[in-house]
């Protein structure tokens, strides 16, 4: 839409005489309702006059605009399924109430899925924390056992060695007295033989004893080997055995650290799993919302692709806004600069033309916009208040903008005013009468200072007094 642009101007005087309002428009000409009572001139025998009063004058930039919305949101549902329920193309709604509603059947049963495996998972965990313990148990009888048995280990070598030393001494006892027997058979031997008197069947007795003492000590000497030989090679075996078990329970508490470890990593990696399975279920919840759209504000649907019955393909829309109604209109370069935030603005749209709303300029955009060649940009303004009327989105509006004003001030109609070598002069009435035999002694040239102006009036800041008379023609 192109927007007809205009400037308007007026002076609001304080008096109860009729408006006189002059507008210039590229398009066409029009009064604006809420400036009235402009002291309208006066005809004295022929001559047009005009008493100087106060009023306010007003510098206006004006310009046309739709209603818009302080706020407007587009909704698309990836999900899939039936639609179950839909506002519809200018519903209104409330804050909280369900916009759209999908068929969550396969949502649900994925959700389902989701949950059993996050009770898994939580068994899982469970089951890994009962083995952690029961290896802690089984490690703790490991190094009790491993404990006892290197007691006994130490016992059986303690007591293998006694019996070593034991078959040594004894071996060396039995050595010893078969040694001194034989001695003593021989020393027997050789004093019988010294002696003249020993008879032969005494001799063959010594002799016997002698072979006798010399078997027994080989034998004790066969004994004796034999005794430390068994003595030590049961210690040796201890010492092996001592040495297996050792390492057999080195192996055992080895193998109970590793199984430690083992379920402790079966333990992170529970807790890993049933952290994943516990996001997926809340991904999984929040999956099942997305099948049905709730009202963040109370407001009305602008659009809506959602219809009963209907499935959604995930390319649906819906554009909804609240009831904060504001007016977005365009301004020409020209004009902009003389636009600030916060400008009083009025307001007349075109349903309701009779009466009028003021607001204030709430943005300018500093981005140009091209409308057929004509650089503009873009303004928002705020409405004050609308409870007085019902506004509907789209409204074609008409828009005054204040750029600048003198209220209260004295002002007389602009053709009063003419200018003389750079000065402002007026023609005041000097007596209440016309004196009809020289109109030009009946005024007075009169040296004023000017201030703002619009079409009709303009601002007299010095010079004229509040009830002088001036006359608004030429004489």
């Amino acid at each position: 839409m192109t927007f007809k642009k205009r400037i308007k101007v007026l002076c609001m005087v304080s008096c109860p005489v009729i408006l006189l309002l002059i507008t210039v428009t590229i398009t066409s000409c029009s009064g604006m309702g809420p400036f009235s009572n402009f002291p309208e001139g006066e005809e004295n025998q022929g001559i047009e006059i005009f008493e100087v009063k106060k009023g306010s004058i007003y510098q206006t930039v004006s310009t046309e605009g739709l209603v818009d919305s302080g706020s407007m949101n587009n909704y698309n549902m990836q999900v899939t399924g039936e639609i179950l329920s839909a506002v519809e193309k200018g519903d209104y709604f409330k804050k909280g109430d369900i916009l759209v509603k999908i068929d969550n059947s396969e949502g649900m049963s994925m959700f389902e899925q989701i949950e059993k495996n996050l009770k898994l998972s939580e068994i899982s965990l469970k089951t890994a924390k009962l083995n952690y313990q029961s290896a802690l148990d089984s490690n703790h009888i490991t190094i009790q056992l491993a404990e006892l048995d290197t007691e006994k280990a130490e016992e059986s070598a303690k007591s293998a060695l006694s019996s070593l030393e034991s078959a040594n001494e004894s071996a060396e006892l039995s050595y010893k007295s078969a040694s001194r027997a034989l001695e003593e058979a021989e020393e027997m031997l050789a004093l019988a033989e010294a002696d003249h008197s020993t008879t032969e069947m005494q001799m063959a007795q010594y002799e016997s004893s002698v072979e006798s003492a010399e078997e027994q000590l080989e034998s004790t000497e066969v004994s004796a080997d034999s005794s430390k030989s068994q003595a030590e090679s049961s210690y040796n075996q201890t010492l092996i055995s001592q040495s297996t078990n050792y390492w057999s329970n080195l192996s055992n508490l080895q193998s109970a650290e590793k199984q430690i470890e083992s379920t402790r990593f079966n333990i992170k990696q529970a807790e890993i799993q049933l952290e994943l399975a516990r996001m997926d279920y809340e991904l999984a919840k929040e999956d099942l919302d997305d099948y049905i759209l709730y009202a963040a504000y109370d407001g009305l649907v602008i659009s809506s692709d959602f219809e009963e019955g209907n499935n959604n393909s995930g390319s649906n829309s819906i554009s909804i806004t609240n009831k904060n109604f504001l007016i977005t209109a365009t301004i020409g370069e020209t004009d902009i600069p003389k636009i600030l935030v916060n400008d009083k603005a009025y307001i007349t749209l075109d349903a309701y033309p009779d009466y009028q709303f003021s607001g204030k300029v709430k943005k300018i955009i500093p981005v140009m916009i091209e409308e057929g060649n004509i650089a503009s940009f873009e303004i928002v303004v705020d409405f004050d208040n609308t409870e007085n009327a019902e506004i509907f989105y789209g409204f074609s509006a008409s828009i005054d903008i204040v750029v600048e004003m003198a209220e209260d001030v004295l002002c007389v109609p602009i053709q009063a005013v003419y200018e003389e070598g750079g000065k402002s002069y007026v023609d005041v009435l000097v007596s209440g009468e016309e004196d009809t035999g020289d109109r030009e002694e009946s005024v007075k040239k009169t040296e004023i200072t000017t201030g703002i102006n619009d079409y009709s009036y303009i601002e007299v800041t010095s010079g004229l007094n509040q009830g002088d008379i001036v006359v608004t023609s030429r004489i």
